[in-house]
């Protein structure tokens, strides 16, 4: 059983149908799909003899909040509140008397919101993406004038891609990138003039390489040999 209160919306089920609603919509999504999303990803609240009375509320509240006019779910909100079916349950789930009235109360207001249509839509929220780098590899040459540096690039905890680069003081150059995550990968200056990259779960089809040669990097005529192994 989740966390809960009197008070509409102050249930682990609430927030996660409201909060998953608002993820939907605050990326684009119109009110009718954020709905469908909800009702699908989370469709055992909705099913749930305990959840399924929060998972109603926080849908038809997302849905007041928007402006979209679901009857489906006004009309078993409405149902609910008015045979006092979900106080039974709050009743079997422990609230005495006081609670109960408190709670009988915060339903009675909650419907008379929803009765009421929303003067204006709720805007989207639209959050800065977060961008996040986890490095790999990073190891400066013998000669201290270059490294390298392989890394794992994320936008908001999703995987875009795995990149190496070898870089001077003012300036260097990408010499692979992978759409694969996840890749094991150690590296060994031999000398100052080679580098040997080693893929513990990878083939060579796995890796993009630039335009020119990919057996080399070079800058202001300092130019590395780069050698790589694969063992899949």
């Amino acid at each position: 059983m989740g966390t809960w209160g009197y008070k509409v919306g102050e249930d682990d089920a609430f927030c996660d149908v409201y909060d998953l609603f608002f993820d939907a919509y605050n990326h684009g999504a119109a009110p009718e799909e954020a709905s469908k999303r909800v009702l699908e990803d989370l469709s055992e609240y909705f099913s749930d003899s305990d959840d399924q009375y929060e998972a109603y509320l926080a849908l038809s509240f997302a849905q007041w909040e928007t402006q979209h006019n679901d009857i489906r779910v006004l009309e078993e909100v409405e149902r609910f509140i008015s045979t006092g079916e979900s106080l039974r349950n709050w009743s079997e789930r422990g609230g005495d008397e006081t609670l109960l009235a408190k709670r009988r109360g915060a339903l009675s207001s909650f419907l008379r919101k929803l009765s009421t249509p929303r003067r204006s839509k709720k805007r989207r929220v639209h959050k800065t993406p977060e961008y996040k780098q986890i490095i790999l590899v990073d190891l400066i040459a013998p000669d201290n004038c270059k490294s390298l540096t392989i890394q794992e690039d994320y936008m908001d905890g999703k995987f875009l891609y795995t990149s190496a680069s070898v870089m001077w003081g003012e300036g260097g150059g990408g010499i692979f990138h992978s759409d694969r995550s996840d890749l094991k990968i150690s590296a060994e200056w031999l000398d100052s003039q080679n580098l040997q990259i080693c893929f513990k779960n990878a083939v060579e089809e796995d890796l993009s390489f630039g335009a020119g040669n990919p057996k080399e990097v070079f800058f202001c005529g300092d130019c590395v040999t780069l050698v790589y192994e694969f063992s899949d």
